[in-house]
């Protein structure tokens, strides 16, 4: 999740949702009689057009929020107390929350717990991302923060003339040489894990290939974007175009495989400290004996309300006893595997009592 406006004094903060694990915290900080802006889609009707889908952004006054079943939605249901001046839009609405969305929270007052579930899955999202955009005249490098870009160096190559092809492949060598340099001190610095390679056509290639072979031993993890330029116009091209998320939602995944492996790794050699299937799992809940908990995004978005319910308020037992959560996406192998085995599991802190 990135915070992208918070007003302590006004308690009006602005989200941007990155996984599906930030649909669970705003699931559980967003309630009953709060305020939300997002944007969204209205049905119009008009005399003169008949009845159109309107895209807009409306504030209601929240009245209810569950998860959407069968998809990765949030949805929030209110009364609508604001809309755009060149519309007439009353009573009821629902917005649906998905991963990339952007949407303000209004309260009265936030509650600590709240803001600490904010901080948390803003912290989980900091994986330190480093952006270099290339062409054949600007090179920069920029270090990705929760409210922008912070520049750490920017240069022009000049290079020599196509005319002079040995020369000037020489010269890029040198300047791609002294990028690694002050590359690999940066990751260092900032525990970087992620370098995003941006730029038009060769130069992006030719530059990930330079990053990949000159940073190998750092493990680092190198991907590659299309921008029209290099500099920084071209590094705030590669973020519009949506390259963060992508990178959130693999490291995800990875997280996701990880988990399942250390699960199935219990299972079988020290089967008294791992449980799975929702009745174990609530007993192991119940003794306070969670340490991570795995649960599949089906049963929280699942069309039979009690199990619905009942999956929620294990979840949030267990976040109360400090356990480790992840939501697991049903889309990858990961997550089919943990259906298998009920859709829910947990790995513990000590063995259950017989």
């Amino acid at each position: 999740m990135k915070v992208l406006f918070w007003d302590a004094r006004a308690g009006e903060m602005k989200v941007k949702v990155e996984t599906q694990d930030d649909l669970w915290v705003l699931y559980n900080v967003i309630e009953k009689g709060d305020v939300v802006y997002a944007k969204t889609t209205r049905e119009l009707k008009s005399e003169k057009t008949g009845s159109k889908r309107k895209s807009m952004v409306l504030g209601i006054r929240v009245e209810w929020a569950e998860f959407q079943p069968f998809t990765t939605r949030l949805r929030v249901h209110g009364i609508v107390i604001e809309h755009p001046k060149e519309y007439e839009v009353h009573g009821h609405h629902t917005v649906n929350v998905d991963i990339g969305d952007e949407l303000k929270i209004i309260k009265e007052e936030w509650a600590e717990h709240q803001l600490e579930r904010i901080k948390n899955a803003v912290e989980k999202s900091r994986l330190g991302v480093i952006l270099v955009a290339l062409d054949d005249e600007d090179l920069a490098i920029g270090l990705l923060h929760d409210y922008g870009v912070e520049p750490i160096a920017e240069s022009k190559l000049s290079l020599p003339g196509k005319m002079d092809p040995q020369a000037r492949s020489q010269a890029l060598e040198r300047e791609l040489s002294n990028v690694i340099g002050m590359l690999k001190e940066i990751c260092s610095r900032h525990d970087i894990k992620v370098l995003i390679a941006a730029g038009p056509g060769f130069w992006k290639d030719l530059l990930a290939d330079k990053l990949r072979e000159g940073l190998k031993e750092s493990k680092v993890k190198v991907y590659v974007e299309d921008a029209s330029t290099g500099g920084m116009r071209g590094v705030h091209e590669a973020l519009k175009r949506g390259v963060a998320l992508k990178v959130l939602r693999d490291f995800s995944i990875v997280e996701e495989e990880s988990l399942l492996s250390e699960l199935l790794e219990k299972i079988a050699t020290d089967p008294d400290k791992a449980v799975y299937g929702l009745d174990h799992v609530k007993k192991a809940c119940e003794a306070n004996a969670i340490e991570k908990l795995l649960v599949l995004d089906e049963l929280l978005r699942s069309h039979e309300e009690s199990l619905r319910r009942e999956v929620e308020d294990l979840v949030r037992h267990a976040e109360q006893r400090k356990a480790k959560i992840k939501i697991f996406s049903s889309s990858y192998e990961a997550g089919l595997q943990l259906k298998n085995l009920g859709g829910i599991a947990a790995l513990l802190r000590f063995k259950l009592p017989s």
